[in-house]
């Protein structure tokens, strides 16, 4: 099978649908509510936007997105030099916290976002990565 960074693509592919699924469950049922009010949209709004974009528009970029992700988190676990489960736990843990959360932190920042958006956004990337 062809890899790619010493990992399947079978496995990357996987990676990439499980981190889509826990972000379904996550902003679809866990935290649906409360990230639409800390986004400052509503269902509406919601439905407007995903109707103006088309489903299938939508669902090639949030693949594409997490698959970026998955490759991401891959080249690091890979560049760490990771092999063992604890290990790479570990590198995407810290790649969480000293690159993803630094990022998200922008829209509270610059954008007036919640720190509720905030920990339900950063809760994801934690649960995904």
């Amino acid at each position: 099978m062809p890899k790619i960074l010493n990992t399947s693509w079978l496995a990357v592919v996987l990676a990439t649908l499980a981190f889509f699924i826990i972000g379904f469950i996550w902003y679809g049922f866990l935290f649906a509510d409360a990230w639409m009010v800390a986004s400052g949209i509503s269902e509406e709004v919601a439905n407007a936007r995903m109707e103006e974009m088309g489903m299938l528009v939508w669902l090639f970029w949030a693949l594409l997105i997490t698959l970026g992700q998955a490759i991401g988190v891959l080249m690091v676990i890979n560049l760490a030099g990771a092999s063992k489960m604890g290990t790479c736990l570990k590198t995407a843990v810290l790649l969480v916290l000293t690159v993803v959360a630094p990022v998200i932190a922008y829209a509270n920042v610059y954008e007036g976002y919640s720190l509720t958006g905030f920990m339900i956004d950063f809760g994801h990337m934690l649960v995904g990565y």
